[in-house]
């Protein structure tokens, strides 16, 4: 999946880190097709929950203060992703690279993108995007 301009949501550094991450699925992917080695996906998975702590933070903090009435839908999809990759990191440090672990990735994250990304957060960028208007038209 290719990043597009119309996947803004209207905050420089999110759509900067929601860009990142779809060129982290795409450097995924391209590795698939020349063969994986584990520890290239060692580096992928930690790299990813470094991206994870530091976005969702980032994120959460823009809907705070902007009163966003979805924070809680939010949060909770940010604690379910967040766990979901630390279990499928878990099973790779218990069985090793596999075809499991593999798909689990590439289908998590394809997910999130398609349905987080382009979901929930595109909601938040327009809610966001009005407020801002809201506030730069007030007297």
């Amino acid at each position: 999946m290719q990043w597009k301009d119309e996947f803004k949501i209207g905050i420089p550094i999110i759509d900067t880190q929601h860009k990142q991450l779809f060129l982290c699925e795409n450097e995924l992917s391209a590795a698939l097709t020349k063969g994986l080695r584990p520890a290239a996906i060692d580096n992928f998975l930690t790299q990813l929950g470094f991206y994870v702590t530091r976005h969702f933070s980032m994120e959460e903090h823009y809907m705070e203060q902007s009163s966003y009435p979805g924070l809680s839908e939010q949060l909770e999809a940010h604690r379910s992703f967040a766990l979901r990759f630390t279990e499928i990191q878990e099973e790779f440090i218990q069985t090793g690279l596999n075809p499991s672990v593999v798909h689990a990735i590439q289908n998590e994250l394809s997910a999130w993108l398609k349905n987080h990304v382009l979901g929930l957060d595109l909601t938040f960028g327009a809610y966001y995007q009005e407020k801002k208007r809201e506030k730069n038209t007030q007297p």
